[in-house]
């Protein structure tokens, strides 16, 4: 039995144990996590990675829960939340200074009252700044990352480090902060000078043609794969047969392709094998392997996908 009760004698947050993952992901799917912790600011923090370290425990940041599936098996070791503790925002002229924890949408409200913009791409994106900058989350050809100056990380023992905009080898979908043992704490962002009508004009415009186009009205983790090279993924799913497959209450939109939808009671098994059926539709119609844009987090039994050569 880990010493649950040292932890909650040197942290003043959140500490729960099997704590089912379904309330903090978007998809509202997902098992138990072994232990689950809400610390109150950058010293806890500090207290819970050394807390797992000595009892040898895996750790996963999570923000928003938004863009990953959680297994039905739940997660191993402690899972941290970077929520409200870690979601202030600080302007000083056209930069911002956002929390991990800060919401993406409560991010871009604040810089529109203030006339800052240059992110209108993102309006009705989920999640929060930390997961945002390390998927590098973005619409067609804009990417968060333009407007990152900086970050500042932790690394899993307690050290804090500034790592600058090229450090983070930002691509498509991608960032060192998805391979490298880092919690990102806060990023700077260096936003246009706009007017904040014309910034809502543009947002009213973004936010239509996700209502339009995305099935807003349903828990999911966003766009399931990666756009190939040449084409959209969604493009190729629906050419492919796929709008409307569904195993158990998982099912792929009949407004987006590249969404699968919990019609309300789907498991992570019920996600993965609907997965694997277009993943394979697509291979045998287009002879595309499509590379998966969620994240599979916890203790997946056997997820057999089909994957590009390297």
């Amino acid at each position: 039995m880990k010493n649950i009760d040292r932890l909650k004698e040197i942290i003043k947050g959140e500490i729960i144990t099997n704590e089912p993952m379904s309330k903090h992901t978007s998809f509202r799917i997902g098992g138990p996590a072994e232990f689950f912790v809400k610390p109150l600011n950058k010293e806890e923090l500090r207290e819970v990675l050394n807390w797992a370290k000595t009892n040898m425990l895996p750790v996963f940041i999570i923000g928003n829960g938004t863009n990953i599936l959680v297994s039905d098996d739940g997660i191993e070791g402690v899972v941290i939340k970077l929520s409200k503790a870690f979601d202030e925002v600080k302007f000083s002229g056209n930069n911002a200074l956002a929390g991990a924890g800060a919401g993406l949408q409560n991010f871009l409200e604040e810089a529109m009252k203030r006339n800052l913009g240059g992110l209108e791409f993102a309006w009705g994106i989920p999640g929060a700044i930390g997961g945002s900058i390390a998927m590098n989350a973005g619409s067609n050809s804009h990417f968060i990352s333009t407007k990152v100056e900086y970050v500042d990380v932790m690394d899993y023992e307690g050290k804090e480090y500034k790592l600058l905009h090229d450090s983070l080898k930002f691509d498509y979908r991608y960032s060192i902060l998805q391979i490298e043992p880092l919690i990102l704490i806060d990023s700077l962002f260096t936003l246009d000078i706009k007017d904040s009508n014309y910034i809502s004009m543009e947002k009213e415009m973004n936010l239509k043609a996700r209502w339009e186009k995305q099935p807003v009205n349903y828990p999911c983790a966003g766009s399931v794969f990666k756009n190939p090279p040449t084409t959209y993924a969604g493009k190729v799913l629906e050419e492919s047969g796929c709008k409307g497959l569904r195993v158990g209450d998982a099912m792929i939109s009949e407004k987006h392709a590249n969404f699968i939808v919990n019609l309300g009671s789907a498991t992570a098994k019920d996600v993965l094998n609907l997965i694997k059926e277009a993943q394979a539709r697509v291979y045998k119609h287009k002879d595309l392997i499509l590379e998966l844009e969620i994240k599979l987090v916890g203790k997946f039994k056997e997820i057999s996908l089909i994957e590009r050569k390297k």
